[in-house]
């Protein structure tokens, strides 16, 4: 295998991009402009220090540093990885600990070989595809008013077999996804292996960066249910925020307001977010848990409540007094 010494990457960055960009709190990811797009004063590309693999958020590409290297240098994929090979050998010596270099695979995120699913599917004879239908518009996830953005897709074979590709879009590129089964296999969400797609505590949904506001909460479909009645939502992939998705929240320009479930894990989930943002010298945000009597958005949506009106509503500052108050009503 190929390795590349990582004081090669480490120095590479430094002297190519130390005024676009800066090292995460963690100082184990460069967080920077983009190299794909003009004017990105938000930051939405980052690159890992030590092994050199790297993802744009703002288009959805990623890939190794071999990719990057060829990107920056205008070069051919051979012509870059010559030129590494080359310069890598003066790092050899200085490097202690070698990253052993991979070239990403795309193969679990190719929309290509899938079936999409959309509110005409309903006049499907396949039963397996008449089942995911059923499950999706039986949770009101068809835009059924406007011609639908964000496909949903149907997987008949392999690890996702019988699920419902959930994709995560951004310029028509499909950076992520998650599975969802359509009947009883466990677990009910399969994400894709960290071999073909980022960490999904590296993912947020997408959701419209330039709103005044936007509601995290847990899982794509409570987002893709808040979306559906107008408001501004992404997903952490669970109820545990990671550093890496508040650094992309902290670009946010608009108010941050924390949506996740009505249940301990919520609370809990609440309570790491504060500790995160203190550390990131972020804002205080706002705590807007789905209507009462429902455990997360797509119940509440499935059962018509007004989204919009209730965030607008309800929507409240965490601060001390918030605290104190939902700390007496759990006593």
């Amino acid at each position: 295998m190929y390795i590349i010494a990582p004081h090669f990457i480490k120095d590479y960055i430094t002297r190519n991009f130390s005024d676009k960009g800066k090292l995460s709190a963690a100082g184990s990811e460069f967080i920077m402009e983009s190299v794909f797009v003009d004017n990105d004063w938000k930051r939405h590309m980052s690159i890992n220090i030590d092994s050199g693999l790297w993802q744009c958020f703002k288009t959805g590409r990623s890939g190794n540093f071999v990719r990057l290297y060829a990107e920056v240098e205008n070069l051919t994929y051979f012509r870059a990885e010559q030129q590494i090979i080359y310069k890598n050998f003066d790092y050899q010596d200085v490097c202690e600990e070698r990253q052993v270099f991979k070239d990403p695979k795309y193969d679990e995120i190719d929309t290509s070989k899938l079936e999409p699913i959309t509110i005409n599917s309903v006049g499907s004879e396949d039963k397996l595809m008449q089942d995911a239908w059923c499950f999706l518009f039986g949770r009101n996830l068809f835009d059924v008013v406007h011609e639908e953005k964000d496909t949903f897709y149907l997987c008949r074979t392999g690890r996702f077999k019988n699920r419902i590709i959930i994709p995560f879009k951004n310029l028509d590129t499909v950076y992520y996804f998650q599975g969802r089964a359509i009947y009883d296999e466990k677990p009910k969400y399969l994400n894709p292996s960290t071999d073909v797609a980022a960490k999904p505590s590296d993912i947020l949904y997408p959701y419209d960066e330039d709103s005044d506001f936007v509601v995290i909460c847990e899982g794509p479909l409570d987002a893709k249910s808040l979306q559906l009645q107008g408001v501004n939502a992404t997903a952490t992939i669970g109820s545990s925020i990671s550093r890496r998705q508040a650094e992309i929240l902290s670009t946010f320009k608009g108010e941050l307001v924390l949506g996740y479930d009505n249940d301990d894990a919520g609370e809990r989930g609440i309570s790491k977010f504060d500790r995160l943002r203190k550390e990131l010298r972020m804002d205080i945000f706002s705590v807007c848990p789905p209507p009462s009597g429902f455990k997360d958005w797509n119940e509440a949506h499935i059962a018509g409540e007004d989204l919009h009106q209730w965030i607008a509503e309800k929507a409240t500052f965490y601060d001390f007094e918030y605290q104190i108050k939902s700390g007496l009503n759990q006593s």
